[in-house]
């Protein structure tokens, strides 16, 4: 988001209005050379499957720690450490953190605003910096997925994207981007960089839009020193060391717009990379009066994911009207039908989500607020649910390709009999239990038969097997899967 909880109607109408267009992309995006897969077995929605694509959908459904470490300008504040707290009015806890993961996200963004914590040289202040590695190190020992990012920093003299701009826009996105790297160098690759929020022209008649079939120039401008700075990003980190020369790097369009002002405009182009599938595209979304229209999901899936270039919308969320939210605490349940629809939708494209939570929001008040920050518990459940649910790692997002087994099933009171017929080459097969949406492994072994015990009446249980063969694990169809209810 570019503000704490309020924008002008202005802004934010243009903002509106971008995410209602969107036109073909024409420019060249990598193309991976990979199997291709289906998402599921009633999906026709078909993906590539490479590292990067899989370990995105391993990401599942996300949460924002928005309005915290990303709060800027704060004038009113004289120690910096208290930036923390000036937007979201609770500091980040450990307890926070857990509850976030208890809640079942897999993936957490932490945006930072880093330039009222810098010197004339652009070195970060070491006390800002620790508090920022210690939630990191939090996320880390919940086994989040972490994407960290330079956020509210776009502004003169900082990150800028115009041409009079970019030499110190470069000389600070690189100073930055060093540090961090030389911080978090040997975290694992769990931890994912984002290069920059929302780059734009801020502050001009272009903020959030432009004409797209006859693109001004100074946006054209503005557009190329996107590219460059995306680039310039990318090379810092890999020439950093560590593990970084392989880490996931997320990178987005002018504005990080799912529009044809950004990643689907013509003029966007991927950064190289000295090494293959680690990058991902960035988008942001947010649905305004619950109209949903999935044909922007659509473009971005025949631009990036069916090309096997992965995608995480690392902001979405509901407005009302133009403003910064929606009545999620008054209107819980339809609420989460809606986000719920949106997950389900990107995640069939092949999308991965973090939801925007500012800590703002509550009865008759607008905003995005399902996690208290100061209490650390769930607000809004069903919305949580339906996010978590919806977003949950896709297990046909794990498909190789082999030879697919019939299941059978045969049940005894509360004891059911799993059988399949041997597949030609396998050495091995695996078992899985559908629950709460996710595919989860039983067992793996060579035979072809499993009993399971201690099933519950009247519950309805469904399993899939698989076979491994030749180092490649089997589809999962309609074939292989079997669902049984429990007298």
């Amino acid at each position: 988001m570019t503000q704490k909880t309020q924008l002008k109607i202005s802004d934010n109408t243009m903002r509106s209005v971008l995410t209602r267009f969107f036109s073909v992309i024409t420019a060249v995006v990598a193309f991976v050379t990979a199997a291709v897969i289906p998402v599921s077995a009633e999906s026709s929605v078909k993906l590539p499957d490479n590292e990067a694509m899989r370990f995105v959908d391993a990401m599942g459904a996300g949460w924002n720690l928005g309005n915290e470490f990303d709060a800027a300008d704060c004038t009113w504040i004289s120690n910096k450490l208290d930036y923390e707290t000036a937007w979201s009015h609770a500091k980040t806890t450990r307890e926070l953190i857990a509850t976030v993961k208890k809640a079942g996200f897999s993936t957490i963004r932490i945006p930072v605003s880093w330039h009222d914590h810098v010197d004339s040289s652009f070195n970060i202040d070491k006390d800002w910096l620790a508090r920022v590695k210690e939630v990191v190190d939090w996320c880390v020992d919940e086994d989040l997925y972490i994407v960290l990012n330079t956020h509210h920093d776009i502004k003169k003299g900082f990150i800028y994207p115009s041409k009079d701009q970019l030499k110190e826009s470069e000389k600070y996105i690189v100073k930055i981007w060093e540090q961090l790297c030389s911080t978090f160098g040997n975290y694992s690759e769990k931890l994912i960089f984002e290069a920059m929020n929302e780059p734009r022209l801020a502050g001009t008649n272009y903020e959030w839009w432009f004409n797209t079939s006859a693109v001004p120039a100074e946006a054209k401008d503005s557009l190329e020193c996107v590219n460059q700075l995306n680039q310039a990003f990318v090379d810092t980190v890999r020439a950093s060391g560590k593990k970084n020369g392989t880490r996931y790097l997320l990178v987005g369009g002018y504005a990080t717009s799912d529009s044809d002002i950004g990643i689907l405009s013509g003029y966007f182009r991927m950064p190289a990379d000295k090494v293959k599938n680690r990058l991902i595209a960035d988008v942001h979304y947010y649905c305004s009066n619950l109209k949903f229209n999935q044909n922007g999901f659509k473009k971005i899936y025949d631009a990036f994911s069916a090309k096997g270039v992965p995608v995480i919308v690392s902001e979405f969320g509901l407005r009302k009207d133009y403003e910064e939210g929606y009545s999620l605490h008054d209107k819980e349940d339809v609420s989460a039908k809606k986000l719920g629809e949106i997950v389900a939708c990107a995640r069939e494209y092949g999308f991965s989500c973090i939801f925007w939570d500012n800590n703002s929001g509550s009865a008759g008040k607008i905003g995005f607020k399902i996690i208290d920050r100061a209490t650390a518990k769930v607000e809004l459940p069903k919305i949580v649910d339906a996010i978590v649910k919806n977003g949950a790692p896709a297990f046909a997002s794990m498909v190789q390709s082999a030879a697919c087994p019939s299941v059978k099933s045969s049940l005894s009171g509360n004891k059911l009999t799993l059988s399949w017929n041997k597949v030609e080459g396998a050495s091995k097969y695996a078992v899985y239990v559908l629950k709460n949406g996710k595919y989860t492994k039983l067992k793996t072994l060579s035979g072809t038969k499993l009993t399971v015990s201690g099933l519950v009446s009247g519950k309805t249980y469904k399993y899939a097997v698989r076979a491994y063969v030749g180092g490649k694990w089997s589809a999962v169809t309609s074939a292989c899967t079997v669902s049984v209810k429990v007298k």
